[in-house]
């Protein structure tokens, strides 16, 4: 009887085992099998996304050019693309954020003013097409014991069907003394060289 009874008990076991590993069989396959994303997990950025999630305060350009690519970056969304109202006070927002405090307190009216000059421009069909900033470093100079630089940068301004229109806009950035982040001071056309 002896011999019966420990037969019995290895069945058991081995039973109990197989039954185990098939409780954490289906376990693991309810936990890792396929579910449809949700909203949220399959949403691509926007060109206006990119623009209205720049933080600023953690990720600010590292240099006088990229601080120029995101002012024209910007500008090419404003000027073309489809958004809302919050979207554009967010990107009006990051444009303010690369400004040097001095142009700022000469345009007091910065803002509205911007927003007139998108509003004009897009019901007159213009936008960005195209833009190049200068691909070697500026040579900085010190001004008043403060650096400053040029960033040259090519737009290419499309009027609807008319055309495009190429210019050269100089930039002139100053350091921010607090900071140390590239400002942008001002801007002129470029005469051709």
């Amino acid at each position: 009887m002896e011999k019966g009874s420990s037969g019995s008990a290895v069945v058991k076991s081995v039973v109990l085992v197989v039954l185990a590993a098939v409780v954490i069989l289906g376990v693991y396959l309810v936990l890792t099998r396929n579910k449809t994303p949700g909203k949220d997990e399959n949403y691509e950025l926007t060109v206006v996304d990119e623009i209205t999630t720049t933080d600023l305060e953690r990720n600010y350009p590292a240099s006088a050019r990229k601080v120029v690519d995101l002012y024209a970056k910007s500008m090419q969304v404003l000027y073309k693309e489809t958004y809302s109202d919050t979207q554009c006070d967010q990107m009006i927002a990051v444009v303010k954020g690369i400004l040097d405090q001095e142009l700022l307190d000469n345009n007091l009216n910065f803002e509205q003013s911007l927003k007139n000059e998108i509003k004009q421009r897009k019901q007159e069909d213009y936008s960005i097409s195209n833009y190049v900033v200068q691909t070697k470093e500026p040579d900085e100079v010190l001004v008043d014991g403060l650096k400053m630089c040029n960033v040259d940068c090519l737009f290419s301004l499309r009027h609807g069907t008319n055309g495009t229109t190429a210019t050269y806009y100089q930039f002139i950035l100053r350091r921010d003394y607090i900071s140390g982040n590239w400002k942008i001071l001002g801007w002129t056309v470029k005469e051709s060289e």
